[in-house]
């Protein structure tokens, strides 16, 4: 058969495809295995022909498919509260809970026998709450040399993937329970080791640093009682120079000293008043929140929850001198505003600024003074950096007039089950600026 046979021949089969998948019902499967999915598409059946139904997530066409976005961790046996982890799945289940608990153990050794069954009991008590994981040293030896596993059993206790603690404690099963939960409320934790100074410095987290006198006392004690009031935050404490000087803390200054560092914008802050937890705590509360952020589904509780009035800049595509200006007026308020970024798509229906009227395409600046109150202001002039900073002065001062209407701010009901439904491009990042 000639070439030119060979392209007609194929240029029809691919037409004859494409027909049977246009006109013909299809739907598209995604199933979970450990380490990844693979997505299935069957013409005629319901289900695919495999035994895999609980993983199993139908879709109604390839247009739905198109729409969701599926960046899900690796499979673990819901069946089992204890999780079994892997090298496969190990950094995916730490990244992907903010409290996780690893036991390394061996399968022969009498005091990983002895500690199942309360490891067990404490898993299911605290299932939807923390993820209490197990890893078999035996079979997965190069993860446990990577962990620096020398006796069994080894119990880790991670923070947003972070290894903060490690289980010295009764290993009962409530010991087990109370532990964890007390660190899940907030809690302080030591590092004196350069190397796992770094580790810290690389994790995804927001994290406060003191730089103390002794690692017992008033000192560590007033830390300890401010990171109580702030779970979301890694609280740890320190008297090493050297670890102190990867926080770009000067060695020599005078004790005790605090540092914060916001994982999205990696912003560093330096505390300079009276060591007290009540400083303490409003020194964290204004600078854990980033400069700007940008809205996806992940960032909605922290806007939503946010003390402060909110100023959104619904930002054309490439207009990237309106967010600069964005960024540069947000210095100039941080701890006053919260700044919240959304780039809006032409053609794309759903978005937050529908929802706030904003149309067209030119980049919009709206001032949300109170979303149950229901009052929306806009900046009807340039977006010039004098303009912004006269109308976020104002927006702070209350001497803005209320523009929106009370009918159309009835389409403003930005409740949180409301938002969490709201689709987000997958263009947009999560990430703050």
């Amino acid at each position: 058969m000639s070439t030119k046979a060979h392209l007609l021949a194929l240029s029809t089969t691919i037409f004859l495809l494409f027909i049977v998948f246009r006109l013909s019902p299809f739907c598209v499967y995604k199933i979970d295995y450990d380490g990844g999915y693979v997505l299935c598409v069957s013409v005629f059946k319901k289900f695919p022909p495999i035994s895999y139904r609980d993983t199993v997530a139908s879709l109604d066409s390839y247009e739905s498919f198109k729409d969701r976005k599926y960046n899900l961790p690796p499979a673990i046996d819901e069946k089992e509260d204890a999780v079994n982890l892997s090298d496969k799945n190990f950094s995916d289940v730490l990244a992907r809970n903010q409290h996780v608990m690893v036991a390394f153990y061996a399968p022969w050794c009498f005091w990983s026998k002895k500690l199942a069954p309360e490891y067990k009991a404490a898993a299911t008590e605290l299932k939807g709450k923390a993820v209490l994981a197990k890893v078999n040293a035996v079979n997965e030896i190069e993860l446990a040399k990577r962990w620096g596993i020398q006796g069994y059993p080894t119990i880790y206790f991670f923070v947003n993937g972070v290894h903060v603690d490690t289980y010295y404690h009764d290993r009962k099963k409530d010991a087990i329970v109370n532990y964890i939960k007390t660190k899940m409320a907030g809690d302080l934790y030591t590092v004196m080791t350069t190397e796992n100074a770094e580790h810290i410095l690389t994790a995804q987290s927001t994290i406060a640093l003191g730089f103390l006198n002794s690692l017992k006392g008033l000192e560590g004690e007033v830390l300890a009682a401010a990171s109580k009031l702030h779970p979301d935050v890694l609280f740890f404490q320190t008297t090493r120079a050297d670890v102190a000087k990867m926080f770009l803390i000067d060695p020599e200054i005078k004790r005790p000293a605090l540092v914060l560092l916001e994982k999205e914008s990696t912003h560093l802050s330096h505390f300079d008043g009276p060591f007290t937890i009540s400083v303490i705590d409003d020194f964290i509360s204004s600078n854990k929140i980033p400069l700007m952020i940008t809205y996806s589904r992940e960032t909605t509780p922290l806007i939503l929850n946010s003390p402060l009035k909110l100023l959104w800049l619904f930002a054309a595509v490439h207009d990237s001198e309106a967010k600069s200006i964005f960024r540069e007026t947000a210095r100039a308020f941080k701890g006053k505003l919260l700044f919240v970024y959304s780039q809006m798509y032409p053609k794309l229906k759903g978005q937050i600024s529908d929802y706030f009227g904003v149309t067209g395409h030119t980049s919009r600046l709206i001032a949300v003074a109170s979303i149950r109150k229901r009052k929306k202001y806009v900046l009807n002039g340039e977006l010039t950096l004098s303009n912004v900073k006269s109308f976020a002065l104002d927006f702070l001062g209350d001497k803005l007039r209320n523009q929106q209407s009370k009918t159309a701010l009835s389409q403003i009901q930005l409740q949180q089950k409301l938002l969490a439904r709201l689709p987000v491009p997958d263009m947009m990042t999560k990430e703050a600026i």
